[in-house]
């Protein structure tokens, strides 16, 4: 259960953008609206060229909204030359409501609507921490419809196995951040987490910069507590070791969040697939070092398509 509170973290801490940040990120940015399976409406913003397959990324949590992954500018500077798709989570932002007891399939149902929306019979899924089990549970129930996959800083196929050394790495850091933990309400700002956002960077200066830029945003910590609970016994091992489509399992070096290892570990659990480790970056290579990260996507992508 630890990394599942850890990975409830990672989002919180990134939830957002100042009220000047965010003006500025929609920049571009188109909302829109599908509905999925179960009637939910699944906000989606959608920025670039409107031709070939379609890059959907998928943001951790569980419990965010998409807005920390803007920060860095890495998902604008490849709208640049292919169309790119995120989305508000279920009972984030302007989603709706989770209807019922929380469940993986939910969230993967949600991608599949946003998908039939788009028109498009296929899409390249982005999934960054959390993210990267929402694109296994899409990809085990709607195969078909994947082009590639791109796991970034994600957890393993299980949440059991997803390896994490915070506390290893700062033990001076850690009980603070427990204790914040257990006193958070339901919904709170990024900036009562600053102590969990500070060990997701490598450079401090960065960190700083996005730790302002996320602090005005909120939190949906009951998702998180009901949705973990599904997830504690899901295992996609055999699902994810069966893909014959193109996958990047890209993660940062120095990430204590989500260890390199997890990475490698999933690396090797598919076949054919290429890792690549970002040097000098922690659990938000998008934010922390956008040039080298967008290079390796586009890479990738023009491989594919």
């Amino acid at each position: 259960m630890k990394i599942l509170n850890i990975l409830f973290a990672v989002c919180v801490s990134a939830l957002g953008l100042s009220a000047s940040l965010a003006a500025q990120a929609e920049n571009g940015w188109r909302q829109l609206q599908a509905i999925s399976a179960d009637g939910t409406a699944i906000a989606y913003y959608v920025k670039g060229n409107s031709g070939g397959v379609p890059l959907l990324v998928i943001s951790g949590g569980p419990g965010s909204n998409h807005r920390y992954m803007r920060v860095g500018g890495s998902f604008d500077a490849l709208s640049k030359s292919r169309r790119v798709v995120m989305f508000d989570q279920r009972g984030t932002s302007n989603s709706g409501a989770v209807t019922g007891l929380p469940r993986l399939i939910q969230w993967a149902d949600d991608v599949e609507a946003i998908r039939t929306a788009l028109g498009v019979s296929h899409l390249d899924l982005l999934g960054h921490s959390f993210g990267g089990i929402v694109s296994m549970a899409y990809a085990d129930k709607y195969r078909a419809q994947v082009n590639s996959i791109m796991f970034v800083n994600s957890t393993a196929a299980s949440i059991k196995a997803t390896g994490s050394i915070l506390a290893q790495v700062f033990p001076d850091r850690i009980e603070e951040w427990q204790q914040t933990r257990q006193a958070l309400s339901s919904r709170f700002k990024a900036s009562e987490i600053e102590v969990f956002t500070s060990m997701e960077f490598v450079d401090l200066p960065k960190g700083e910069a996005f730790i302002e830029a996320i602090k005005d945003y909120t939190y949906n910590i009951e998702v998180n507590n009901a949705l973990r609970l599904d997830m504690a016994e899901l295992d996609y091992s055999q699902s994810v070791s069966g893909y014959t489509f193109p996958v990047l399992v890209l993660h940062g070096r120095y990430d204590p969040v989500i260890t390199p290892a997890t990475a490698w570990q999933l690396h090797k659990l598919i076949p054919g697939s290429e890792i690549e480790i970002l040097a000098a970056t922690g659990h938000l290579p998008f934010a922390e070092r956008s040039d080298a990260f967008v290079l390796s996507i586009e890479r990738f992508l023009n491989d594919q398509n």
